[in-house]
């Protein structure tokens, strides 16, 4: 509804007036109330191109205070992944190393295991053959019984 600059011409064009009558006449309240309220627009006007400075400057040291914070983010970052590639690395290899070692004791215990079936079928044969040696000596040799 109440547009500024109709608002600031009217303002600036009434001020000059008053100030051109100064020095000549004496001011009513109205135009004293006209001065002073030139005078705050004046003020509200620096004020907010001081405050719109000061946002800029605080949003430029904002930036660059996170672009720092992210530089040493990423630095960090970049350290601690390394470190815990490295404490992956090692950790992979004693478990390589567990496992080879895993694989001769099961190794060990298969040729053990292994030992003991061979030894247990040649004694199962062995076993077999004499007493099937027996079998047919008996029946070859002793007399046959009779009903």
């Amino acid at each position: 509804m109440f547009e500024n600059d109709i608002f600031d011409t009217w303002l600036d064009n009434k001020s000059r007036e008053i100030i051109l009558k100064i020095d000549k006449e004496k001011l009513t309240s109205e135009e004293m109330m006209i001065l002073m309220l030139k005078a705050q627009t004046n003020h509200f006007v620096h004020l907010d191109v001081d405050l719109r400075n000061e946002m800029a400057e605080l949003n430029k040291e904002l930036r660059q205070e996170m672009s720092e914070l992210n530089k040493e983010l990423r630095q960090e970052m970049s350290e601690l992944n390394k470190e815990l590639r490295q404490e992956m690395s090692e950790l992979n290899k004693e478990l390589r190393q567990e496992m080879i070692e895993l694989r001769k004791d099961m190794d060990k215990r298969f040729e053990a295991l292994t030992t003991r079936i061979d030894r247990f079928m040649v004694w199962s044969f062995s076993t077999s053959l004499a007493i099937g040696g027996a079998v047919v000596a008996a029946i070859r040799y002793l007399p046959a019984v009779q009903p």
